[in-house]
């Protein structure tokens, strides 16, 4: 059974090593709100909230390759938005764009400065910008 919940402070070193395992570029810091997925108490999924103060930022969503297409980076994503209550953006790549909009996530029309710099920082990596709600 997968388990989803915010990740204490001090195990971020723990999804920083399950970044690792599976070549994941980002790194979480104990300034993000990192949100995991357990199976059998191992980490499966993970993802990254941070506050940009203008907005939260979800970044660094990765599922193991043995544990697509099961549902969990739906459930993962699902619980960590019903407990927000700012809007969040994030960049996804165009081939999950469908995942994301099935659960809420609308493409961003208009871009405010502070995303807008953010973004081009990342858009040669064939992404689309999006925000939820």
């Amino acid at each position: 059974m997968y388990t989803v919940e915010l990740l204490d402070g001090l195990k971020v070193p723990l999804v920083n090593k399950f970044y690792k395992k599976h070549n994941v570029r980002g790194r979480a810091n104990k300034q993000d709100k990192v949100w995991v997925t357990y199976y059998n108490n191992e980490i499966v999924a993970a993802c990254r909230l941070q506050d940009k103060t203008e907005f939260l930022f979800l970044s660094t969503v990765f599922v193991a390759l043995e544990h697509r297409g099961k549902g969990v980076a739906k459930q993962l994503l699902s619980t960590l938005l019903k407990s927000q209550d700012k809007v969040i953006n994030t960049f996804a790549y165009k081939n999950v764009v469908d995942l994301y909009c099935a659960i809420g996530f609308n493409q961003v029309l208009t871009y405010t400065l502070a995303l807008q710099v953010l973004f081009d920082t990342y858009k040669h990596r064939n992404i689309v910008a999006l925000e939820y709600p």
